[in-house]
């Protein structure tokens, strides 16, 4: 049985999805990649696309670098300006293309009444770091130049990401407070991934599939460097000193997941740097975008996930604090759909077979309230 191999909490309702679920190998990323984009396809079918339009564009990249796909998907009601989430999608920074959240983008727009940005950065191991966030600073300063033009408010703009897309969030903010770059009003982090040093652990943590993490890292910082001091906390959030000054943020963590102990840990530097932080914890479940791996439990980690409620916050409420944060082209390609009625459904935040599952509905709706608030929106 699944559940034997694991040392760790365990759904096993669930565990016949985790086995017929496929994984990459990062062996072979173009096979893995060529398989990705088959699930794509076939997640994308019968998609509603009420009450959104959907454009595809290229934004000027950084110096000496391509230009960066985007896709936008913008509201068909709702007063102008609107709020807009910079989202940064997973893939374990080697996989993954502009359709991988394409069903959650369209359903996060809908549900909060905001522009939604998808950017598609260049992947590892061809483009290792700083390329992917790099793209993402590009992304974000074009955003901000092309506000009026995009119907969006330039003080209300949030990142948002999960695992590998959460990671560069938490990083994007650090770079553009470091770089006096436009202001984040808020920072989404579902599941992050941010320290490259578990990657060194004994034993050192795997996937479902019995894959370490350390080959992600590799790939994506250059082979030997996880875990030395020459790693920048803008590619591995973990590592930084000072939070200070940093949007108020959203953290959600997996009971189960290798990645829980670090996100517990982050928000609780957030929090003791003054950033408002609300954690949510959710209880162990199988999913198999999740990749939970039996990673034990810190002492500080379970003393501080006991200290700070699930929705606690500091410095003020997010909604406070956010409110302190203000601050032509070719080849675009649409798609629309028609102006909603009341009470469409909303599923945000998962692919695969954890799309749909009890602690997905909890992480979507949790994320939509904090981004609602963020936003001084109501629905």
């Amino acid at each position: 049985m699944l559940e034997d191999a694991m040392p760790y909490r365990f759904d096993s309702e669930r565990a016949a999805l985790v086995e017929i679920t496929p994984f990459a190998v990062l062996d072979d990323i173009t096979a893995s990649r060529a398989r990705a984009m088959e699930l794509i396809l076939a997640a994308t079918r019968e998609i509603d696309l009420t009450g959104v339009n959907i454009t595809d564009t290229s934004v000027p990249g950084p110096p000496d670098a391509p230009d960066v796909a985007v896709r936008i998907y913008t509201p068909l009601i709702g007063t102008r300006p609107t709020p807009a989430v910079l989202h940064l999608r997973g893939g374990g920074f080697v996989a993954g293309a502009l359709g991988t959240d394409h069903r959650a983008n369209i359903e996060l727009s809908r549900a909060l009444g905001a522009v939604v940005i998808s950017v598609d950065y260049r992947l590892a191991p061809e483009n290792p770091y700083p390329a992917a966030i790099e793209d993402c600073y590009a992304a974000l300063l074009w955003t901000v130049d092309r506000a009026e033009r995009l119907g969006i408010d330039p003080g209300r703009i949030a990142v948002h990401g999960v695992n590998a897309g959460a990671g560069l969030a938490a990083a994007l903010t650090l770079l553009t407070r470091d770089r006096n770059g436009p202001a984040l009003c808020f920072q989404c982090l579902c599941r992050p991934e941010l320290d490259d040093r578990r990657a060194g652990a004994t034993p050192a943590p795997v996937d479902l599939t019995g894959q370490a993490p350390g080959a992600r890292w590799d790939a994506y910082l250059g082979p030997d460097l996880a875990g030395t001091a020459d790693v920048p906390a803008y590619a591995a959030p973990a590592r930084a000193t000072d939070l200070r000054g940093l949007p108020p943020a959203y953290v959600s963590v997996l009971e189960g997941d290798r990645r829980r102990d670090d996100g517990v840990a982050y928000a609780a530097a957030l929090r003791a740097a003054g950033v408002p932080v609300r954690l949510r914890h959710q209880p162990a479940a199988a999913a198999a975008t999740s990749g939970p791996a039996p990673m034990p439990t810190s002492a500080a980690a379970t003393a501080t996930a006991t200290a700070a409620p699930a929705t606690a916050t500091a410095g003020g409420s997010l909604a406070a604090a956010a409110g302190r944060c203000t601050a032509g082209q070719a080849g675009w390609r649409r798609h629309r759909g028609s102006v909603p009625g009341h009470g469409a459904t909303v599923n945000t935040g998962t692919t695969g077979a954890a799309h749909g599952t009890p602690w997905a509905g909890r992480e979507r709706d949790d994320k939509i309230t904090a981004l609602r608030a963020a936003f001084g929106t109501r629905f």
